[in-house]
């Protein structure tokens, strides 16, 4: 039975809160724990799914940290903010570690704005790390109550051996909040929105493929692997790589979930989507593994192996995807790219899809007019990165799912065959 734990007076939000609504439209389980939280600011600043531009690059680098230590593709909380910044939109700048909770406090904003701070989860009593393990965590702290009490503002969603961790918002009094972070480093993080960068899926895609062929010609992957199936310390070495493949596994389902949202109905969304679900079993197993070695029982030896084939295969698929969605290679699904069409709509109008797929004319739904129409042809334009010529763009094409589905395939087919 897990430990029960307490938060301080968890609140419940206001609709209209940004932050709420931004946690609310995020997938928090495809996040860690330093990246959910600017997640939350990126996408109150510039809207929903800003945070997937994380999942846009599929990389693989391995680094030591240390004398004797396992590798691990967890980078320090400072590359992590750094590399974070610009697809997400945000300036993001570190000020010196603080270990005087009133100080922290100092430093919270005046505008009512939050301050992303990088603790430990030790200290905060919502989590059920609390008391429990010492681990770098992020969390984002805002003056409230005219500065009599701190909001904080936490999304991470996570299973963990003492219970689990969801998204909450908590409201401490101020000296309450200072002795939590009060004798234990903080690093506080200044956070602004900053413009986010265009989108660009094939240079993207093509980034990810030239890292994809310098990594099948190494042995990287052999390398890593080699590192945790030989360590002599079988027990260390299960329980570094459960860490390691729950964090593959998380950026491989966000990678996914960004290419299902710019290439939708392509075969490399789905393949992505397939390769997110094998790193998914391979997390469960390696957590099977840490258990019966805990007990003196070997580890299941096929985890090596089924780690190298995903980190090839991974390898491989960006590879040979830099140009999807284009020519004879990649074409789109018609029914896909109707569910795309059926699903924008519907969330535009905020009413049920079946509403929509049952719709012969859109123009008869509620809310269905000019604005909701250029509203739908912008964020299809967005969605599969092209421009519809202005001549295609007739009222009778635009009223009509089967029309926009024409649309669509007609014009990734033209653009397709000029690059």
């Amino acid at each position: 039975m897990s430990p029960t734990r307490t938060a301080p007076d968890p609140r419940p939000v206001h609709p209209a809160d940004r932050l709420t609504d931004a946690i609310h439209g995020i997938d928090t389980t495809a996040l860690d724990c330093m990246q959910v939280n600017a997640a939350v600011l990126a996408d109150a600043a510039h809207g929903p799914e800003t945070h997937l531009a994380l999942g846009a690059r599929l990389r693989f680098a391995p680094r030591v940290p240390g004398p004797g230590r396992l590798p691990t593709v967890e980078p320090s909380p400072i590359e992590q903010i750094r590399s974070m910044q610009q697809p997400l939109g945000l300036a993001l700048e570190t000020g010196p570690e603080v270990t005087d909770g009133e100080e922290l406090l100092r430093l919270l904003p005046e505008d009512g704005s939050h301050l992303y701070a990088v603790a430990d989860a030790h200290r905060m009593p919502w989590l059920p790390y609390h008391n429990h393990q010492h681990m770098d965590h992020s969390v984002l702290l805002r003056s409230v109550a005219g500065g009599t009490r701190v909001e904080a503002v936490d999304a991470y969603d996570n299973e963990t051996p003492y219970g689990r961790a969801e998204p909450v918002v908590c409201v401490l009094e101020r000296a309450e909040a200072a002795a939590l972070f009060d004798g234990s480093p903080i690093l506080p993080v200044t956070a602004r929105p900053a413009p986010p960068p265009a989108l660009d899926v094939c240079r993207t895609l093509e980034e990810n493929a030239r890292d994809a062929a310098e990594l099948l010609h190494d042995d990287t992957v052999t390398r890593y692997v080699a590192a945790f199936r030989d360590h002599p310390d079988q027990i260390e070495a299960c329980t570094a790589l459960l860490l390691e493949t729950w964090l593959l596994n998380r950026s491989r389902r966000l990678h996914a979930a960004w290419t299902a949202r710019h290439l939708p109905g392509s075969p490399l969304a789905a393949s992505t989507a397939e390769q997110a679900d094998a790193w998914d079993a391979l997390a469960g197993q390696c957590y099977l593994a840490v258990r019966r070695v805990q007990r003196g029982r070997p580890a299941p030896p096929q985890i090596s192996t089924k780690l190298t084939e995903l980190l090839s295969a991974d390898a491989r698929l960006a590879a040979e995807a830099a140009h999807p969605g284009t020519g004879d290679n990649m074409p789109l699904q018609p029914a896909q790219v109707r569910e795309t069409v059926v699903d924008t709509v519907a969330d535009i109008l905020r009413t049920h899809r079946e509403t929509v797929a049952a719709a012969d004319e859109l123009s008869r739904l509620d809310g269905f007019a000019s604005f909701q129409m250029v509203e739908t042809v912008e964020r299809l334009e967005d969605t599969y990165g092209v421009q519809f010529a202005p001549g295609d763009l007739e009222p009778a094409v635009l009223r009509r799912v089967d029309g926009l589905v024409d649309l669509v395939l007609r014009t990734t087919g033209v653009q397709a065959a000029h690059q």
